[in-house]
Parts: C-alpha cells; sequence; structure tokens
C-alpha cells in the first residue's frame, strides 16, 4: 500500500491552457476551472475565447467567466451577472455554485440580491441561500436570518444550514440577534443556536416580558442540550427559573 503520490509530469498553466482546446468536453471544463487555481499569466485571452464562445457549452463558459472574475476581470463578473439572470433555471442554479466558489464581495452581493429578489422562483432563492454557507459574514449571516419569515420552506431551510456553517465564527452575534429581531425570524436562528451550543445561555434572558424570546430560550436549552456545559444551564435556571422549567 502506498500512501503517498508521486507526480512524475509537472503540471503548470501551459498544460490547462492548452486543453482549453480540446475536443473532449470534460478536458476543456476541467481546464477552464483549474485556471482559475493554477496560473493565469498566459491564459488571459483564451479564456475570455471560451467564455464569449456561444459554441461552448454554458459549463465552460461559466468555468471560464469564474477564472476571469476570481482574478478581477470585469468581463468574467458582466458575463456571470448576466448568467445568473438568464432565463434558464438550470443556468442561474449553476451560477450560484460558481459565484459560491469565488471568495470575493461581488459574489456576496449577487447571491445576497437573488436571494432577497421575491420575484425570484424559490428554487432559485434557496440555491443562493445555500451559496451564502461559504461567506463567514456579519452580511451573509443578516441575509440569511432575514429569510426565516418567508413562507416557503426550502428557502429557510437552506437559508438555516447556510447559517450552522457561519454561526462558529458569530456565535455571539447571532444570539444578540435573536434578541432582537423580529419573532417571525427567531425559529431558523434559535434551529441554529441549539446546535452550536457554547455560549451563555443566561445573558439571553434580559427581557421577562418577551415570552416568545423566551420560549425560544427553553427550545435552545432543551434541543441543544448536550453542547452546554452543565454550569451554563444552571445559570440559566438561576436567571429565570420558569424558562428552565
Amino acid at each position: 500500500i502506498y500512501l503517498d503520490l508521486v507526480c512524475t509530469t509537472s503540471v503548470d498553466e501551459n498544460f490547462f491552457r492548452e486543453r482549453l482546446q480540446s475536443a473532449s468536453l470534460s478536458e476543456r471544463y476541467a481546464a477552464a476551472k483549474a485556471l482559475r487555481f493554477r496560473g493565469y499569466k498566459s491564459s488571459e485571452e483564451k479564456l475570455r475565447e471560451r467564455m464569449l464562445d456561444q459554441a461552448e457549452d454554458i459549463y465552460v463558459q461559466l468555468e471560464a467567466g469564474a477564472a476571469l472574475a476570481a482574478h478581477g476581470e470585469p468581463q468574467g463578473w458582466e458575463f456571470l451577472t448576466n448568467a445568473v439572470n438568464s432565463q434558464f433555471l438550470t443556468v442561474q442554479l449553476e451560477t450560484l455554485i460558481v459565484l459560491s466558489e469565488i471568495p470575493q464581495p461581488k459574489s456576496e452581493e449577487l447571491l445576497i440580491k437573488v436571494l432577497s429578489g421575491v420575484e425570484r422562483d424559490d428554487e432559485i432563492r434557496a440555491g443562493a441561500a445555500w451559496g451564502l454557507g461559504e461567506f463567514l459574514t456579519r452580511k451573509s449571516a443578516d441575509a440569511l436570518v432575514n429569510t426565516f419569515n418567508l413562507t416557503d420552506p426550502e428557502i429557510k431551510k437552506e437559508a438555516a444550514r447556510a447559517l450552522l456553517r457561519i454561526a462558529p465564527q458569530h456565535i455571539q452575534y447571532l444570539a444578540d440577534t435573536l434578541k432582537s429581531v423580529e419573532p417571525e425570524k427567531r425559529d431558523g436562528l434559535a434551529w441554529t443556536l441549539a446546535r452550536i451550543g457554547n455560549f451563555n445561555l443566561a445573558d439571553l434572558v434580559d427581557n421577562k416580558e418577551d415570552n416568545n424570546l423566551r420560549a425560544w430560550i427553553s427550545y435552545i436549552a432543551g434541543y441543544g442540550k448536550s453542547n452546554f456545559s452543565e454550569e451554563q444551564i444552571l445559570a440559566l435556571c438561576k436567571n429565570d427559573s420558569e424558562v428552565y422549567f
């Protein structure tokens, strides 16, 4: 059994640039994706050709556009922006996936715009929610929380799952948000906080007149009890025995 792979051939940018001209669709697709990470010095023009070639497969066009956009090329961003507004839902969804792989503010901005677009198809908005889980920012967290009052369950589910990926970096911020956000947005937040745990539950009880909040605190403590220490649960009991009960 060999635990280490030995690469006998050096694979550089030229290797992938040449394969942008391959007759094989899978090779062109892989080459466009690889060039986003493997080098860019001499491939810009070839990527632009693939992106703008109307006879090219849309998946290759998107990867070529993503490679350009990731390196700050305005034409790449223009292509992705147009693609996310395509008349075809499959193209929109694939574009959302590509955007989630580019860790830049412009990608985040486009995903948030799609998520908040009430005229959008629910499946597309759910896809945008999923994509925002790759952006560990408060801006994305706020956008996801703002979906929890929607009626479509698929959007809310994807938003909650995405928020769960973001949550470890923003535990206290989300706990504070639970206290201030509208009651109809608390379900997804509480679901996320229960699964993350490891914050001071007792600090949530600062308004004993807000019974909706107190109900969700009891949900977090009960449903996520394995994620809280005994000391944290006892502190909650001391702060608000009715919530604990």
